[in-house]
């Protein structure tokens, strides 16, 4: 009885992610907010370009010797993640403003 109450619940969860999913996808598209694949590895770039620009800013405010490691972290996971959406865009040919 209590596993068959969990499955019925986990089915209505997923239907419903999956009409919310429609709604958003409805909605964007309703109002000119779909991007091209193109346009979203570019935002996704700019994005990952102003953490890494955030987390180096972060580390020169930074004081206590706990947090230094923290910053440093961020930096390289930031910068790895620049570099990778670059290598991806470069693998797909895609071309254009970024900054």
């Amino acid at each position: 009885m209590a596993q068959q109450f969990r499955q019925e619940k986990k089915k209505a969860k997923t239907e419903n992610k999956l009409l919310n999913n429609l709604a958003n996808v409805y909605e964007k598209f309703m109002y000119g907010q779909v991007k091209s694949e193109d346009e979203q590895i570019l935002e996704n770039i700019r994005i990952a370009h102003e953490d890494w620009k955030n987390a180096e800013k972060y580390f020169q405010n930074v004081t206590d010797p706990d947090l230094i490691d923290h910053a440093i972290y961020r930096i390289e996971a930031a910068r790895t993640r620049y570099t990778y959406l670059l290598k991806l865009a470069r693998e797909m040919n895609v071309h254009g403003d970024i900054h």
